[in-house]
């Protein structure tokens, strides 16, 4: 897709190896810090809008949190972000049609088999599961902000289950899912996977804007009338700066401001950390499954942890184990990722299968120092922090990122929307004027 307008320090779209070339850049319209989904959705809204603009990333690669490896198996899986969430309304559906993307529409069952449990009982799990969801979003639905746990039964058949699903959709355990912020989650029920990967999409949709890679911002200097970024190749001074960290990040403090940002700002940072969720993939041989390609189960590992298995995906020879919440980041720490992956396949399937895997790979998504987390879920009592941590400053510190999003945090697409938003803001303050105030209307 072809980009229009001026880009930075010229007409034409500079590469990110003639930018590195120059310690000291010129004074630009805007500088866009990280280049997830939400930066390049900002940097590529103010590029067509013809504005000065450079994005900086500290990852050498862009995307963030959505990353497709096509090299491990030489097939695509997405170690991170794999699904077109609210499928039907999701701006990546119409994206991936233009650059030429499949995008089945067909959502997933993952409850297509619950442990060991029979027909029966699974059923009655399956009703549990739902009952609990309609309890959550009762409360949140009244304006309670409370922790799930606190609204749900403390047992009964699909309770369990539901312990283990909540932290796949939220990255948290049950205690720390906010009922308010599950509530205003926008969800049509439409989930479509990638066939291609989802990161390779944001990727392709990213390509040729003026990105600089391993570039991280350390500071940001906003006393003056200008925006100074300071990075470990030199400075970047600009009228103003969008902000795409991950929370997880700025509660590092990795990034310094100057003067250092208001206790609103802080406070919604650290309320709205990120959930984890990781997986564990294996390259499978013969048919240790007896299930046919695409299907999903729930495999217990162990009493009380539970891995969501993917089988097959696209009828490719491998196998991912998806955890999350506080399970995940345990497994990360101790390095058992592979290890529970692993135990939960046989726990499932029989030790038999063991044969049939090689080739473990796993994600790390808390560890990742550009990252801290997977997605974001608002502490219970605070998912009205969303609208803080997305407030501009002094109209010159501009904020986007999927936490930053009302309705579609935790999303891909909710990130994407954000930065579109970010950078119309951004607009109305480097050219003011009439312009859509909003990417629902971009």
């Amino acid at each position: 897709m072809a980009i229009c307008g001026r880009a930075f320090l010229g007409e034409g779209l500079a590469s990110p190896e003639i930018l590195g070339q120059s310690r000291l850049m010129a004074m630009l319209d805007a500088v866009v810090i990280g280049a997830g989904a939400a930066g390049l959705a900002a940097t590529r809204t103010l590029v067509e809008r013809g504005f000065a603009v450079q994005a900086i990333e500290a990852r050498n690669r862009i995307g963030g949190r959505a990353h497709t490896d096509a090299l491990t198996y030489g097939v695509p899986y997405d170690r991170g972000c794999a699904w077109l969430h609210s499928a039907d309304i999701n701006p990546f559906r119409r994206i991936a049609a233009e650059l030429g993307f499949t995008v089945p529409e067909r959502d997933a069952n993952w409850r297509g088999r619950i442990g060991t449990l029979t027909a029966a009982e699974a059923a009655a799990a399956s009703r549990g599961i739902d009952a609990g969801f309609e309890a959550i979003d009762a409360a949140g639905a009244a304006g309670r902000d409370v922790a799930a746990s606190a609204v749900l039964p403390a047992s009964g058949p699909g309770r369990a289950e539901l312990d283990a699903v909540l932290p796949w959709v939220t990255g948290v355990d049950t205690p720390e899912v906010s009922t308010l912020d599950h509530f205003l989650y926008r969800d049509t029920g439409r989930n479509w996977p990638v066939v291609e990967g989802y990161g390779a999409l944001v990727a392709a949709h990213g390509a040729g804007l003026p990105v600089r890679l391993s570039t991280p911002a350390t500071a940001i200097d906003w006393r003056g009338p200008s925006i100074k970024v300071a990075t470990p190749s030199g400075d970047l001074e600009a009228r103003l700066a969008i902000i795409t960290v991950p929370t997880g990040v700025l509660a590092q403090e990795r990034l310094r401001f100057s003067p250092a940002l208001p206790s609103a700002k802080l406070t919604a940072i650290e309320n709205l950390p990120l959930g984890i969720a990781d997986k564990a993939v294996f390259r499978v041989t013969g048919d240790p499954f007896g299930l046919p390609p695409g299907s999903y189960a729930m495999a217990h590992h162990g009493t009380s942890r539970t891995a969501g298995v993917e089988i097959r995906p696209f009828g490719r020879d491998i196998v991912i184990c998806y955890f999350g919440g506080g399970y995940a980041r345990e497994l990360e720490e101790s390095g058992e990722l592979v290890a529970a992956g692993e135990a939960a396949l046989v726990n499932h399937f029989g030790t038999s299968v063991r044969k049939h895997l090689s080739l473990p790979a796993a994600t790390g998504w808390y560890l990742d120092p550009f990252a801290r987390g997977a997605y974001s879920a608002a502490r219970p009592g605070h998912a009205h922090r969303r609208a803080d941590l997305a407030a501009p400053l002094a109209d010159r510190l501009f904020f986007a990122g999927e936490a930053c999003s009302l309705d579609f945090f935790s999303t891909c697409h909710g990130a994407h929307l954000s930065g579109i938003d970010a950078a119309l803001a951004a607009t109305q303050v480097l050219l003011p004027g009439p312009v859509s105030k909003s990417a629902r209307g971009a």
